[in-house]
This record gives structure tokens, sequence and C-alpha cells, in this order.
């Protein structure tokens, strides 16, 4: 007898998140300005999303590095940054809370954003109570037709280079190509 293995995305009590972040800067010394989730709770809820601005410390602003080519891309200016931006304590509570009891949580370049949640988190004081994982773990969950599909709709569209549009992005085609409609958002009282 063969067990039969439930699809993670069709089940309505698994929790999967797509976190994104935005930098100053791709090189050393870079540090994180704004991130962004987008959560999956089975298939017939809507992906609830979260993002926030993050206020540099000031040892970032001393010693980090700020790229003008990235800010050109994500269009984020340090002074949008110092007014708007949430403190990293805060961040760093807000993210553990929402973020802890998650099955799994996945980034597309985590290389890069688990580098800046680790600076993101030493700045704060704070241990980090979630672990990231490659996005290929969640398109993993997609048969070879619904990953085509999955990658179709991601040409189609345009990644805003903000990090809960680009998060939003990434769990809306994944849900897409699995379901063959379009989910539901609803954003997270902030």
């Amino acid at each position: 007898m063969t067990k039969h293995r439930t699809n993670p995305l069709d089940r309505n009590d698994v929790r999967l998140v797509v976190l994104d972040l935005e930098a100053s800067a791709l090189g050393k010394g870079s540090y994180p300005i704004e991130l962004g989730i987008a959560i999956i709770e089975g298939a017939t809820n809507p992906i609830q999303t979260w993002s926030s601005l993050i206020k540099p410390t000031e040892d970032w602003e001393t010693h980090g590095l700020w790229s003008p080519h990235s800010q050109a891309v994500h269009r984020i200016t340090i002074e949008e940054l110092r007014r708007e931006g949430r403190s990293i304590h805060t961040l760093c509570d807000t993210l553990n809370a929402l973020l802890h009891p998650a099955v799994a949580v996945v980034t597309d370049a985590p290389m890069y954003d688990q580098v800046w949640l680790d600076r993101l988190f030493d700045a704060a004081g704070k241990m980090q109570q979630f672990v990231t994982y490659d996005f290929e773990r969640l398109a993993g969950c997609l048969t070879t037709e619904e990953y085509r599909n999955f990658v179709h709709l991601l040409e189609r569209s345009v990644a805003p280079h903000r990090a809960g549009p680009d998060a939003l992005r990434l769990a809306s085609a994944v849900l897409e190509a699995r379901l063959g409609y379009r989910p539901q958002v609803r954003e997270i009282a902030q």
C-alpha cells in the first residue's frame, strides 16, 4: 500500500511564507532597508501580505554601504527610511511573531536575504526564530506543467523591486500555477 502525500499548497493547516528584502547595496557592508512577506495558508485562504521600511541604525549609516545604483532600482531614499522606517527591535519582534509558526519561510535570494536578516537581528541583539529556505523548496510542490505555468506567470509580470510586492508576486504566481486562478490577497494590519 502506497502512502498518498498531500501537497502543502493544498492544505489549509499549513503556513508557508515568501520573504523578500531590499537592501542599501549588494556588496559587503550593505544593510536591509525594507522587508516584505506573503503568507500562504492553504489554497482557499487569501494570501496575507505585510511589509515595512527599516529605519537604519547609526552604525549602518556611518559604516554601511549605500549604493546610488541600488537606490535607482528600489527607489527608496535614505530620508524615507529615516522618516518612515520602523525600528529594528520592533521589526525583529514582528518577524519572529509572524514567521515562527510557519512550516517554511522561503526567499528567492537566500544567500543575500539571510545575510541581511543576520545584520538586522544582530543589530537588534535578538535571535531569529525562523529558518529561511530557497524558494525552489516551495516551487518544488508544483508538477512539471504547473512549474512551466509558474515560470510563464513570472515572465509576464515585472518585478517591482519592493519587498512586499516582490514577495506577493512570487506567492501569487506559485498559487495561480497550482490553482489555475489568481488568489485573493489581504494586507495584514500594521
